[in-house]
């Protein structure tokens, strides 16, 4: 199963305008990043962005920056691409503390985490690659308590060195044929880069 951004036109016909039931929660319901993400003491990111300690590459696209905060390893960044309606996009490396081993043990844990709280109206599911390295990708559709809109995740998992590469689109169903532009030109920008330290934690 391929992912392009036509097959997904149809969401926002889909979902507009339904209501939720379930309490909302800020990593599935549109309030990340944070009053402050684009200010000092965060650093901006623009062009390539190289995590040596995880070993990759991406492209950001212009004129968009992405931003990482100043203490503690760096993992990633994020970039909005949009305050309100708000629309985010995360580039993220963690170490694998669940063992979780695939793309969709991770799929799967996330999915259960949101419906603790929030309503799952779809998922699908199928495989992707990011630079030769196999993975998933995963178009979620969520429903929040307390707030009219339906947010759609995008979201590219690939499980490498026990460690998790996640890019997480989170939009809404009317920007979300844009939004994902930006996404699909960051994937196809991942490159892996060598480094001399794994089972970062």
């Amino acid at each position: 199963m391929t992912f392009e951004t036509s097959k997904w036109s149809c969401i926002a016909a889909c979902v507009l305008g339904a209501t939720g039931a379930a309490h909302a929660r800020g990593e599935f319901c549109g309030t990340p990043p944070p009053p402050g993400f684009d200010q000092p003491p965060n650093r901006a990111h623009t062009g390539r962005y190289l995590n040596q300690l995880y070993g990759y590459a991406v492209g950001i696209p212009a004129p968009l920056s992405g931003y990482t905060p100043p203490a503690g390893p760096e993992r990633g960044f994020g970039l909005v691409l949009s305050w309100t309606p708000r629309a985010y996009l995360s580039v993220d490396a963690a170490y694998d503390v669940y063992y979780d081993i695939t793309a969709d043990g991770v799929h799967r844990r996330d999915i259960n985490a949101i419906r603790l709280h929030d309503l799952v109206v779809s998922d699908q599911a199928g495989s992707y690659a990011l630079d030769r390295a196999a993975g998933g990708r995963y178009v979620t559709l969520v429903q929040c308590a307390g707030d009219p809109r339906t947010y759609v995740h995008d979201d590219v998992i690939v499980m490498r060195n026990r460690e998790i590469y996640r890019l997480n689109l989170q939009s809404v169903p009317e920007r979300y044929a844009a939004d994902a532009k930006v996404l699909n030109a960051m994937l196809r920008s991942w490159r892996w880069r060598t480094t001399g330290q794994s089972y970062v934690k």
